[in-house]
């Protein structure tokens, strides 16, 4: 290469390094980042190069057809405004595969040092919001994801934890930087279990049986085609068996009725509201309640009144000290209350309502919220600021909005109001929330109709299956990481799951070298 080329793979460099700083770590770097490749790409000429390259390049040419199912479909739009604004958001979709795919694609070396990049990236982002977290400047360790939306930061982390071990098994020298990444490894799994990010578990568990289905049906090997389903099968195992005890201990309960006891030590009634059937912690929530004796103990032990809300104003103290008594196996009455220790006390001013949301590694608690958050669902149809019933409510009325409009969806830039409407319609608790459907392939269905989705998902699966760049480990993990994502999240609808997806979709297509799927993640 003579030194114009130089200069300009070096602001190449420069561009892809800023992209994969900013993906999980800062949004302006990853707008700096694609602005730099873009102007560096059209001042770099070559175009009749590049122009033959376009039109014999098949993978690229359907990989763009997802960006053009946006911009045909704003002939359908009766809200120009925001249309525009939906496509320009997705011009990644566009720019990046004719960028990345016209360029000389990467040495082995250049592309396992731009993977430590981006580590580098997430490695920030994370010691940066837990620093924020211990000093307390952050309630809840969700906010941890300081820089970008809490559920693309727990992809980026899923698919980190696959990116050090990719890094670490095809350095081959067994140098100071693969200690690095072991140590990295190791707090990006703390980190996960910390902060209870469930999602990314479910997913690292999906993506490692799916690892293990792959290789099982590529080795030849007699031996790894047993070994292979054999740890599949005890990873399913070990989770199954994890999953019974803590539902188990969740719903176990031991209660009768007709032998409970009908007053307190004090000689006062309890009540036993038990038909909602909410349990917690291996217990009706509701039994063993005497009010008027919480109402007189309350008041000894703190200036928040019984009947109000907790200090910061969202949950209500009486039904938070109710549930955080039952949590700790106490009856609601007075001798139960002076029990508590000062430090539950203010746990329950804080709207702590279980002692379990208490314990340092968040796996649990988090379960546990889910579990609640279920029964809440069921017995009062509680959906806002919920997960689990959210979803399920914002899908029920995704798919009432595709019945309406089958065949080519409401139009590019029509789906908020839509969606909105429709929510309306249904007098939905979530009506007034600005929400979308939450995953992103019923989202592709309303907007585009069964046409549109079909020609999306072609344009999603055929690159990535006809190129056979899947036998890559790190490839495949990312595709399925991306797809869980997409079944759970309108992930292309913010800037930082667009841009992961439209990054290293392109990155591993176009820029991979090209002998670097035949070496993949040692697990034998």
């Amino acid at each position: 290469m003579n030194k114009r080329e130089l200069f300009h793979r070096l602001i190449f460099f420069i561009a892809l390094m800023l992209m994969l700083i900013g993906i999980p770590f800062c949004r302006p770097f990853m707008t700096i980042g694609g602005i730099v490749l873009v102007v560096n790409w059209l001042l770099e000429g070559r175009f009749r190069e590049k122009w033959n390259l376009l039109l014999s390049n098949r993978l690229l040419f359907v990989s763009v057809w997802i960006f053009f199912v946006y911009g045909l479909w704003f002939l359908l739009t009766d809200n120009y405004a925001q249309a525009w604004n939906d496509v320009w958001m997705k011009t990644p979709l566009l720019f990046m595969p004719i960028i990345l795919a016209t360029s000389r694609p990467l040495s082995a070396n250049e592309f396992n040092n731009l993977l430590k990049v981006y580590l580098i990236g997430v490695l920030i982002s994370t010691i940066y919001g837990f620093s924020m977290y211990q000093l307390h400047s952050l309630s809840d360790k969700r906010e941890i994801a300081v820089f970008i939306s809490y559920i693309r930061f727990e992809m980026n982390l899923c698919f980190a934890v696959f990116g050090c071990l990719y890094v670490f098994f095809q350095d081959k020298t067994r140098s100071w930087q693969q200690y690095i990444l072991l140590l990295t490894l190791g707090w990006l799994l703390f980190l996960i279990f910390y902060i209870g990010a469930l999602t990314a578990i479910v997913i690292i568990v999906v993506v490692v049986c799916a690892l293990l289905l792959k290789k099982a049906v590529e080795n030849t090997s007699k031996r790894n085609r047993m070994v292979y389903p054999t740890i599949l099968v005890l990873i399913l195992g070990a989770v199954s068996v994890y999953a019974i005890v803590i539902v188990k201990q969740y719903y176990t309960v031991h209660f009768d009725i007709e032998t409970a006891d009908k007053l307190s030590r004090d000689g006062n009634p309890y009540t036993h509201h038990i038909d909602n059937g909410l349990i917690e912690n291996g217990s009706y929530v509701f039994s063993y309640v005497c009010k008027q004796e919480l109402v007189c103990a309350w008041e000894k032990r703190s200036n928040l009144a019984f009947d109000g809300c907790d200090m910061y104003g969202q949950h209500k103290i009486e039904n938070t000290l109710i549930r955080y008594l039952n949590s700790k196996g106490l009856r609601k009455d007075r001798i139960g209350l002076e029990s508590l220790e000062d430090e539950d006390i203010a746990n329950i001013e804080q709207g702590i309502a279980n002692v379990v949301y208490t314990n340092r590694m968040g796996l649990k608690s988090r379960i546990y919220s889910l579990f609640w958050e279920l029964s809440d669902y069921r017995a009062y149809g509680t959906v806002s600021g919920y997960t689990l019933p959210q979803r399920f409510e914002l899908w029920k009325n995704a798919l009432h909005l595709i019945k309406k409009h089958p065949v080519l969806g409401v139009g590019t830039g029509d789906v908020k109001e839509a969606f909105a409407a429709q929510l309306s319609v249904s007098d939905s608790p979530l009506k007034d929330s600005n929400k979308l459907s939450h995953n992103q392939f019923l989202l592709f269905f309303i907007s585009f109709g069964a046409l549109g989705l079909l020609l999306i998902l072609i344009s999603i699966f055929y690159p990535f299956l006809a190129s056979r760049r899947f036998k890559n480990d790190l490839f495949f993990i990312f595709f399925v990481i991306v797809i869980c994502a997409m079944m759970t999240d309108d992930t292309f609808e913010r800037q930082d799951g667009l841009t992961f997806f439209a990054f290293f979709n392109a990155f591993f297509l176009f820029l991979m070298p090209f002998n670097t799927h035949e070496k993949q993640i040692k697990v034998d």
